[in-house]
């Protein structure tokens, strides 16, 4: 068993990291991650699991397919980017000036006291999954003899 494991451990991490971005765009659109810049994550999920599978069956596309994972890990650092200024918002309590009828100023801040339901920020080192895969399918891929 252990010379099996050394003579295809690349082609299992690569399989392995083809089983992580499938499992990765499955939980994107079941959440909902979907609009606007957010489709770039489930799309770069699928490219990313496409990428491996070709770069293990086809031949002399390994390399290609190595350049197209790195860039699949780029996309989770502008996710990364993304969710952090997402999370900075969420924190920052909004401001809002109350004027009276003599025109002094007062400072509120709205929603305290009150009860109900507060947005959640997006966890800042979720999009960080991708930049993994990416990474470790590329190495897996880029080690593995032909």
């Amino acid at each position: 068993m252990r010379e099996v494991l050394l003579k295809r451990f690349p082609e299992l991490v690569a399989l392995f990291a083809a089983l992580g971005f499938l499992t990765l765009l499955a939980e994107l659109l079941l959440t909902g991650h979907t609009e606007g810049i957010q489709a770039l994550a489930p799309l770069a999920a699928a490219v990313g699991a496409g990428v491996v599978l070709l770069g293990l069956w086809v031949r002399g596309g390994r390399f290609w397919a190595v350049g197209l994972l790195l860039l699949v890990g780029g996309t989770g650092l502008v996710g990364l980017v993304q969710h952090a200024e997402e999370a900075l918002e969420a924190l920052a309590p909004a401001r809002v000036q109350l004027v009276d009828k003599e025109g002094r100023e007062y400072f509120a801040y709205p929603g305290l006291g009150e009860e109900g339901e507060k947005e959640t920020p997006p966890p800042p080192l979720a999009p960080l999954a991708l930049s993994g895969l990416g990474i470790l399918g590329a190495l897996a891929l880029y080690v593995r003899t032909p």
